[in-house]
């Protein structure tokens, strides 16, 4: 049975091609699954009363609004974190007094990620008897029980991994400490949303004004890598879709300054709107990111989203510069399951990207450090089998703090434990991954025949919209593909190839050797991957290659 029951089954959508059937087949997709994947809409979405202390957590709100009470709302830095700021600030203004709603966002530098101290002195000084974090506060056990003392309650959502203790919050929204809620995988952003319809609903105010900030809620889940799946890929979805025709004088800003027009997709958003949003997080303050998704005044929208850009610039020369670095260290050690790579004064704001490339290109879980002085911060990205919050749960006692997901935290850590937190992490990694699970394998789901790629495969295909992860793109294996064209540059590379049948462009990105080696009437095998433009430009995405015999 599917996970949730659809309430429209009206105008229902089917997949007929063969192929299509077949690689969904492949991933284990059943046709309950699947008849709710192409199917379900924002009317599907599950009752956020079924989320664990809701009725509790908006009557206390509600309170606070009636008796004309200062509320203090706590972000975090990242895309997630902003966008549900944003959105809880507009929700809370639309119902109440915007000069009584005082949103707080931490310096990731001063200090760091989570529930911050400095947010209960702002709420003392403001007279808020009442915070609400998003997108943090589920490891803030300290901070809370401080807020408590104070007088001042604490409504924690969030959706990062919970530690054995829970923090003594006068109300907490989890999913994943909620036994009634089916979906556990919302992101920050996901479970603000769930708050606000709750108060909307309590409130009897229209829903479908919440509806025109899904481009918030599609921007902040896949900007922080949610599974498009279930109600993720029902917010998403139908988040682009506003996300086209959004009337934000901020999210009009920042898609005009980056050349986004009438199309988009999750990869506009991770690789185009998401990295201007976190830019300001990264290497300045956030608050530009929020005011941009906040303000209605168009002069102040053009200033903040050309602050972004330039701020996103200088983004990508650290990356560049400490990228260069870490690779270095990386080939030194590709002989360890955890590559654990430091080096005095990298930038915090972009180690964790530099932690995604590094892991990418070698497969293994990748930790990049940056020494401080007396404290170190680190910032982890992991691969399947390897969950790498668990594993600094088990190295608690080297941390000075941590928090995180499966495939991604972060740390602080006293300088003089580094060289002995990489030994201990090793040994944990040794433990959890076999050997063949560090091995990049290029795997394919079918091998494709020029004729497999029809008029109802091109119907079809772009009903599985929206792409991205827990929904990937297919991945193809595709024989004897002539190349009729390309264009060779240090950086890009540029490749047509036909199949007899069709005609299908690639660009790769600075290119190894191998792929330089391609000349025009060669024939090779390709595994390769459609992309979101695949359907009316025949682009995609290659894997891997093999020159033909």
């Amino acid at each position: 049975m599917s996970l949730f029951k659809l309430k429209d089954t009206k105008n229902i959508k089917t997949i007929k091609n063969e192929i299509i059937l077949e690689v969904l087949k492949k991933r284990g997709i059943s046709d309950d699954y699947l008849y709710y994947m192409l199917n379900a809409n924002v009317n599907d979405l599950e009752d956020p009363f079924n989320l664990e202390n809701m009725e509790q957590a908006v009557d206390l709100i509600i309170k606070n609004i009636k008796e004309r009470k200062s509320i203090l709302i706590h972000g975090d830095y990242d895309a997630d974190g902003i966008t549900s700021l944003a959105l809880l600030y507009r929700a809370l203004s639309y119902v109440y007094d915007k000069t009584k709603i005082i949103p707080y966002i931490p310096n990731r530098f001063s200090e760091g990620y989570g529930f911050s101290e400095n947010s209960i002195i702002l709420a003392k000084e403001t007279n808020s008897k009442l915070i609400i974090t998003v997108d943090c506060g589920i490891t803030g056990i300290n901070e809370v029980k401080k807020a408590i003392e104070e007088n001042i309650d604490v409504i924690i959502t969030d959706h990062h991994e919970p530690l054995n203790i829970l923090p003594q919050a006068s109300y907490i929204i989890h999913p994943k400490i909620s036994p009634k809620y089916n979906f556990k995988q919302l992101t920050g952003v996901g479970v603000t949303y769930k708050l606000i319809l709750a108060l909307y609903k309590k409130l009897n105010i229209n829903l479908n004004r919440l509806l025109w900030d899904l481009d918030l809620v599609a921007l902040g889940t896949i900007a922080d890598m949610g599974d498009l799946i279930y109600e993720n890929r029902i917010l998403v979805k139908y988040g682009l879709e506003v996300l086209k025709k959004s009337k934000k004088a901020g999210i009009k800003a920042i898609k005009s300054i980056a050349g986004i027009k009438n199309k988009i997709s999750p990869w506009h958003i991770s690789f185009i709107i998401a990295p201007r949003i976190n830019a300001a997080g990264r290497i300045s303050d956030p608050i530009y990111s929020f005011k941009l998704l906040t303000s209605k005044e168009g002069k102040e929208v053009q200033k903040l989203s050309k602050i972004l850009d330039e701020l996103n610039r200088k983004r990508q020369e650290e990356q560049r510069k400490i990228f260069k670095l870490a690779l270095m260290q990386a080939k030194e050690k590709l002989n360890n399951y955890v590559l654990v790579l430091s080096g005095y004064g990298w930038h915090e704001g972009v180690i964790g990207i530099v932690a995604s490339k590094i892991c990418e290109k070698f497969n293994r879980p990748t930790i990049i450090i940056t020494k401080l002085g007396e404290l170190s911060k680190g910032s982890c990205r992991s691969i399947e089998g390897f969950h790498i919050q668990k594993a600094l749960m088990e190295l608690s006692y080297l941390l000075e703090e941590f928090g995180g997901h499966k495939l991604a935290a972060g740390f602080t850590i006293r300088t003089e434990n580094i060289e002995k937190f990489e030994k201990e992490i090793e040994q944990i990694a040794r433990r959890e991954l076999k050997e063949y699970q560090l091995k990049k394998v290029y795997n394919y789901e079918l091998e494709l025949k020029p004729s497999d790629i029809n008029e109802q495969f091109i119907i079809d295909y772009p009903k599985l919209h929206p792409f991205g992860i827990g929904n990937e793109h297919f991945v193809f294996l595709h024989r004897n593909l002539k190349v009729i064209s390309l264009e060779k540059s240090k950086s890009k590379l540029e490749i047509e190839f036909s199949n007899g049948k069709h005609r299908f462009k690639s660009k790769i990105f600075n290119p190894d050797e191998e792929w330089l080696r391609i000349k025009e009437r060669e024939i090779i095998d390709l595994i390769f991957s459609f992309t979101d433009t695949f359907i009316g430009e025949n682009k995609f995405n290659i894997k891997a290659l093999k020159f033909s015999k």
